[in-house]
């Protein structure tokens, strides 16, 4: 039997053809069964090396218009030498194929000792992304153009393994950025407090993100700088910090920037100007945002250097969205749900000032509903004292009495003494640091922050409120004018009282008189001793200079009776009917009263006038039924608008004391 002979090119094919197969079987496989694009590149070597038998196999990869290239799989020669090493591609033979995106077989007549082989570009969208190099000693049998073709083959295989490794790292990375949303909005959105969105937030970044702190700054009412609202990581000292929102990266983004990614190897700003923490080295910063609006920012931070991908930050910018409508809300709620208690208490403050006439209750009312709507930890009323011309401490609640019950500034001296003297309330972030509190420090006795607002009626200022913290807070514009109207509430019931306390005062001293008058008026029989006792007691009931009584007799008003304190000019001896002051009281009929008698042109008609300081008048009308008997009248050294019931008192007086019939005669 004869045989025909054996062509061994012909072999050499078919046992090349084979290997590819096999070879191509196994790393396709190995691609659908999802294995790490490590494994398949040294598969894909591993296998080369074999088909080709070249001394040695290299996979390279290079960045989108990278200039270099770092070996990710060898097999054959020293595989360790060659693996993580990184190469400018200008500097080696592959460069003409690499920039040209053609495999070509490289010149084998080379110095000697060189080795010869092939290269074949990973083309990625018309982009080199990497190559396949293969090279043999120069006493080897040279690469052929079969040989380049498996290299080429296998070139756009590993092109395969890396777009399917992309893809499935955008998989993972959607399928963990919609793992996490979804539970962000599970808990995030799924409540409406501002302090519990906050810390959603933190987790869901927590849990998913490696990370050395994270912060979540927001925006102050003034919209002037961020302050910290919630944190992971940070001691208390770098709680206080806060960032300007006017300047630097953080007024960029607040401003309408875009999320940014930072780290110490990176073009751009340090990642210290934005990281409260120590020894950062990279961070991540995401505005906080709802209906184009900037809340605040999310900072996320780490010790290590460009610890962040581009797919953390997207997920962070993500998680911030959700959080940012949530906070939003959250506010919004707060703010409803704080007018509607705040609206409440007051009402319910109202009443219960209203209810009472004793200046403690009202103070210790005023405190106690102060601290529960601030949040404050102690409240101290004070008033001012017009013996010493110091404010004293009238109600103090939350901290001990201590110093704080001692402290009595002047008007001017201290935080209260300055809102005191100015009429203006003020609120302080950082009571040591204040030039005010130097005359008179309250930060000694643990006051980190306070709010203080003047206690006034009209354009009177009878005291102070001041709220206290004892760390440091931004009191905002709507918490000051809360403290506002709890002082003006307050004080109007303190006048009140002081009013119904002088009130009583005066009916008792009046009651106090009336017994007087008739123990005294049942021994008097002379007409003159009684109109005298009648003016003594007007005096000193209605606290005046002078206390004066006429009787009408013809055309004119003749003076029976006066009293007045020592070094008091005598009345008028006579006055005609309808002039100056007293004339008119008897000619109308009716009680006048005149605050500024200076200011009254019909007071120049008195011999009084002028000699000495009379500065308020009051003249009463004294009948016997219709008919006008005479004329009371008082005048007071010092600016005195009477009241109607000071008014009411005096009539009362005279009625009982029958003034206008005892006059018939006179």
């Amino acid at each position: 039997m004869s045989t025909e002979p054996t062509n061994p090119l012909a072999s050499e094919a078919d046992r090349l053809y084979d290997a590819e197969r096999r070879a191509m079987r196994r790393v396709l496989t190995a691609i659908t069964e999802g294995q790490p694009s490590s494994s398949i590149f040294q598969m894909i070597a591993e296998d080369l090396h074999g088909i080709l038998r070249a001394h040695s196999v290299a996979i390279g990869l290079a960045p989108p218009e990278g200039a270099s290239m770092e070996f990710v799989a060898a097999s054959g020669g020293n595989p360790s030498e060659i693996l993580g090493l990184r190469v400018a591609i200008a500097d080696t033979l592959a460069d003409p194929a690499l920039r040209g995106g053609q495999p070509m077989l490289l010149d084998a007549h080379l110095t000697p000792g060189a080795r010869t082989g092939a290269v074949a570009p990973i083309m990625a969208h018309d982009e080199v992304i990497g190559a396949i190099f293969a090279a043999d000693e120069s006493d080897a049998v040279p690469l052929t153009e079969s040989g380049l073709g498996a290299l080429t083959v296998f070139a756009g295989i590993a092109a395969l393994a890396v777009a399917t490794g992309r893809k499935a790292h955008l998989l993972r990375e959607q399928g963990r950025e919609l793992a996490i949303l979804y539970r962000a909005s599970q808990t995030i959105t799924g409540t409406v407090s501002l302090q519990a969105v906050a810390e959603s937030a933190l987790d869901a970044i927590a849990q998913h993100v490696p990370m050395q702190t994270a912060v979540l700054y927001l925006l102050n009412d003034d919209r002037t700088h961020l302050f910290i609202a919630a944190d992971r990581g940070l001691d208390d000292d770098e709680r206080e910090v806060q960032l300007s929102a006017d300047s630097g990266l953080a007024g960029e983004i607040v401003s309408g920037g875009e999320a940014r990614r930072l780290a110490d190897g990176l073009d751009g700003p340090d990642v210290s100007t934005v990281s409260p923490a120590a020894h950062s080295r990279s961070a991540m910063i995401a505005p906080l945002r709802s209906a184009g609006e900037t809340l605040g920012l999310f900072v996320v931070t780490s010790t290590q250097s460009d610890a962040y991908t581009d797919d953390d930050l997207r997920l962070l910018n993500a998680v911030s969205s959700h959080a940012g409508i949530a906070i939003h809300n959250a506010t919004l709620f707060e703010d409803a749900t704080q007018r509607a208690e705040a609206a409440n208490a007051l009402f319910t403050f109202s009443q219960r000032v209203g209810a009472t006439l004793e200046v403690p209750e009202i103070l210790a009312c005023a405190s106690e509903t102060a601290t529960a709507l601030l949040a404050v930890d102690a409240v101290l009323c004070m008033l001012m004292d017009h013996r010493d011309g110091r404010l004293r401490p009238a109600y103090l609640r939350g901290f001990d009495e201590g110093g704080l019950g001692r402290y009595r500034p002047r008007p001017g001296e201290g935080i209260a003494g300055w809102v005191y003297a100015w009429s203006c309330p003020t609120a302080v972030a950082d009571v040591a640091a204040d030039a005010r509190d130097r005359s008179a420090p309250i930060h000694p006795e643990g006051v980190a922050s306070c709010l203080c607002v003047p206690l006034s009626v009209g354009e009177t200022v009878h005291g102070v409120v001041l709220a206290m913290s004892s760390r440091r807070r931004l009191f905002t514009v709507a918490e000051m004018e809360l403290l506002y109207t709890i002082a003006n509430q307050a004080g109007l019931a303190i006048v009140n009282a002081h009013a119904y306390a002088r009130a009583q005062e005066r009916s008792l001293a009046m009651r106090r008189y009336f017994r007087r008058f008739a123990a005294a008026i049942g021994s008097v029989t002379d007409v003159a001793q009684m109109l005298q006792l009648i003016c003594d007691v007007t005096l000193a009931l209605m606290k005046a200079d002078r206390c004066s009584v006429y009787a009408v007799a013809n055309e004119e008003l003749r003076l029976v009776a006066d009293s007045r304190l020592p070094g008091r000019h005598a009345p008028d001896a006579a006055v005609p009917l309808g002039a100056g002051l007293t004339g008119n009281v008897a000619s109308s009929g009716r009680v006048l009263s005149v605050p500024l008698v200076g200011e009254d042109l019909r007071s120049a008609v008195h011999g009084w006038f002028g000699r000495e300081q009379h500065t308020a008048y009051l003249g009463v009308p004294l009948k016997h039924g219709r008919r006008i008997t005479g004329v009371i009248e008082l005048t007071m050294s010092e600016p005195h608008s009477l009241s109607p019931d000071d008014i009411r008192l005096i009539t009362q007086f005279i009625l009982k004391a029958r003034l206008g019939e005892r006059l018939i005669g006179e």
